[in-house]
């Protein structure tokens, strides 16, 4: 017996695992989304299920390095002076999140959350049969100076302390994984624990099959307003169509922001554009995830092609994009690999949707019951994606979760 319909506002990944995890549960599901399945930033990230991610983007040493970097309108990170002053007050929310009570308060919520992500994927790839589309090479990072290696060091002993294998090599050992690299590298370490997919679109558009199989409804339109009642939320799109939702999880990303506004949840959500390109013949071998943690960016080797991408531009969602961002990103990765060629390869933009405090609102939402939030997972969306739609349908459940939902409330703030 069907336990009623859920709307899913948003067809990236989140909201896909979450469509997966409640038709599942027995709901019916609609999932609404303004262009399809995997138009945003879920068919162009790095492909990553980066689990052994466990330390905030906020911490009281990257300041430092932040500001070399900003000194670099190409570097790793950058503001559009355009958006400067918009940004401002999620660059204060930042700064408070950087202190080390708060930092030691996000890294437990990551390792909690992060430790359910793979048996939460297991779960996911299984029942879809998407599980001959994932990797397990591991993630090589590469270190480059004396001073960004002893900074690796210090991540990898944190990593290390909650349980995350990390193995240091030498330049020489590097190679013999990696035989095209340059001499650039001079040491760096392995996670043999890191999994990836093929391709990210594929992922998804292969998990959309699946869910229409199981009677999932796709519907396109972009929901422009939210009118909240004493039995659900009506959507309004922006064609005019009105939707009745009895119950709504928005897992719009990057534009969840202004939506959960309406509903009295002032949550601090920007972007933090990413940029990359796709060759489909590099001319070069990848044998696995390369990160580049000193210069901001990976290599992500793909059934499509070899993926170079990474950074970070705060813009918005309306600034054109600068595409000398990838150029830059493409000379760096020449100084590891010589040999790598560009031609053929297709340029994209996306939008992370991310917090100050580097944690996603997976939550219901503060004054509407039935309204359920799953957005602001950053770099981490693909990573998070499953074990969020197993935290949205325990919610919807009425059900404890194995993860602590508390660090993760839209009241947080």
């Amino acid at each position: 017996m069907s336990k009623g319909r859920v709307h899913v506002v948003g067809a990236g990944i989140v909201g896909l695992a979450t469509a997966a995890s409640l038709v599942q549960r027995g709901y019916e599901v609609t999932v609404i989304d303004r262009e399809g399945p995997a138009a945003g930033a879920s068919q162009g990230n790095a492909a990553a299920i980066a689990w052994t991610d466990v330390a905030p983007m906020a911490s009281p040493g990257l300041w430092k390095q932040a500001i070399k970097w900003l000194a670099d309108p190409l570097g790793p990170l950058t503001v559009r002076p355009a958006y400067a002053l918009k940004i401002l007050p999620w660059m204060l929310r930042f700064l408070a999140a950087s202190n080390p009570e708060r930092v030691a308060r996000s890294t437990e919520a990551l390792v909690d959350i992060n430790s359910a992500v793979l048996p939460a994927w297991e779960r996911l790839w299984r029942v879809s049969g998407t599980h001959n589309q994932v990797r397990r090479d591991g993630c090589l990072e590469l270190l480059d100076t004396p001073a960004s290696l002893e900074n690796a060091r210090k991540s990898w002993a944190e990593q290390r302390k909650h349980g995350i294998a990390v193995e240091e090599l030498e330049a020489g050992a590097i190679r013999e994984l990696e035989p095209d690299l340059s001499t650039r590298a001079i040491g760096g370490g392995l996670v043999p624990d890191w999994a990836q997919v093929d391709d990210p679109k594929i992922l998804c558009l292969s998990l959309a099959d699946w869910l229409k199989g199981q009677g999932v409804d796709f519907a396109v339109g972009e929901v422009d307003r939210l009118e909240p009642h004493d039995n659900g939320c009506g959507l309004i799109l922006k064609s005019g169509e009105r939707i009745e939702a009895n119950r709504l999880v928005i897992a719009c990303g990057a534009w969840s922001k202004h939506l959960a506004a309406q509903l009295g949840d002032r949550i601090p959500l920007d972007t933090e554009r990413g940029y990359n390109i796709t060759i489909p013949d590099p001319a070069v071998t990848v044998k696995r995830f390369i990160m580049l943690p000193g210069h901001g960016f990976v290599l992500s080797p793909l059934s499509t092609g070899l993926r170079v991408g990474g950074a970070v531009e705060f813009g918005g969602l309306h600034l054109p994009p600068n595409w000398k961002r990838v150029d830059a990103m493409v000379a760096k990765a020449r100084l590891f690999y010589p040999g790598l060629k560009t031609e053929g390869g297709k340029r994209w933009m996306g939008f992370r949707p991310s917090l100050p405090d580097s944690l996603p609102v997976i939550s219901p939402a503060t004054h509407h019951g039935g309204v359920f939030y799953a957005f602001g997972h950053a770099h981490h969306g693909l990573t998070q994606a499953a074990v969020t739609g197993e935290m949205i349908a325990d919610m919807i459940d009425g059900k404890a979760h194995a993860v602590d939902p508390a660090p993760f409330a839209a009241d947080r703030f």
